[in-house]
């Protein structure tokens, strides 16, 4: 009854080449596949006995056959050179996981950089996932505007100024705005603060609450006490030092990752925290939570975050109906390091 050569590969079996080997339909063998529409039960397992023993899996490969689907998605994720800025991507990651396997889709990781397409070309041009999930986004974005271009469905994960864009965030600017008012509703004179690159969007977002934070107190930003491109240990200790000098009663840091690195340089400076010097993060993880000092921080759920933009993701391959911007709520902890 096998009518296909034997030396044609399985990754060129076709809905056709079945149904010519069964002596069916084309329509007959989708159907026995897809499990949609009328087909009897002796039929339907006999095509799904013979996918199976050309070694093809149900759940992917066959349902693709029948509805032009990969069943994979792929999370892009930045190249980070220091392991500590990973909790926030390996738990999105997990979230987004979580999701697809519920859903049947297998989760594809890529690791890239800001700049470089290539991956993505690639999995685009060879058809390898049905969708993608950018986990960080940048103020000028060539993934954004080589994927928008391809038409595959895709997420982001963070703010963008173009609303056509479908995208999942937390609150990062109305949260750090909070922080800042609550801060100096406390007491709290000075609010110096620490951030990275200002070419990702969150970071630029979060920058922002702060301004609009001291502006509702009534207070302008004092420039002199802020700091932004910090991308090394070196920057953000040398950033201390110069707050030091000065009479800043509070350092606000954008992430975990820089206000690890402030707590750990007042630490060896001998500066007793909250007493001397006030610190809170606009972003909580758990490498927060290895300090003497318990740390004011915003939290975010971040496996909330990657369960939601994956959700998102299988709408859009769904052909359904989605938001283009979801925003997620976030949580201001009052902690020891900002006690008066």
């Amino acid at each position: 009854m096998d009518s296909l050569n034997k030396d044609q590969s399985k990754e060129n079996l076709t809905i056709h080449d079945v149904a010519k080997a069964l002596g069916v339909s084309a329509s007959t063998v989708s159907r026995a596949i897809s499990g949609k529409g009328r087909i009897g039960e002796e039929t339907r397992q006999r095509v799904l006995a013979y996918i199976n023993e050309k070694s093809f899996y149900p759940n992917a490969s066959a349902r693709s056959l029948a509805q032009s689907k990969t069943y994979n998605i792929a999370i892009i994720m930045p190249e980070v050179r220091d392991l500590v800025d990973m909790p926030f991507f390996h738990t999105c990651m997990h979230g987004a996981e979580e999701v697809a396997q519920v859903n049947d889709y297998d989760l594809l990781i890529v690791t890239t950089d800001g700049s470089n397409i290539k991956p993505l070309e690639r999995m685009v041009n060879n058809r390898k996932v049905d969708g993608m999930i950018l986990t960080r986004l940048y103020k000028d974005d060539v993934f954004v505007e080589y994927l928008k271009n391809t038409g595959i469905p895709f997420v982001a994960i963070g703010n963008s100024e173009d609303k056509n864009l479908v995208t999942v965030d937390h609150d990062n600017y109305g949260g750090c705005r909070e922080l800042v008012s609550l801060l100096l509703s406390k007491g709290i004179k000075k609010v110096a603060y620490l951030g990275g690159g200002m070419e990702q969007t969150v970071n630029i977002r979060r920058y922002e609450g702060y301004k609009d934070g001291l502006e509702d107190a009534g207070k302008a930003v004092d420039t002199s006490i802020v700091y932004t491109n910090l991308t090394s240990k070196i920057q953000v200790s040398k950033a201390v030092e110069e707050l030091l000098k000065t009479t800043t009663d509070c350092i606000l840091c954008q992430d975990d990752y820089i206000c690890d690195e402030v707590v750990h340089h007042l630490a060896e400076k001998g500066i007793s925290i909250p007493k001397q010097m006030k610190v809170a993060s606009c972003h909580h993880s758990k490498l927060l939570d290895n300090f003497p000092v318990t740390i004011t921080s915003l939290k975010f759920d971040t496996m909330e975050i990657g369960r939601k933009a994956c959700q998102v993701l299988l709408d859009m391959i769904s052909g359904e109906s989605v938001d283009r911007q979801t925003l997620l709520e976030y949580e201001i902890n009052l902690k020891e390091s900002t006690k008066m």
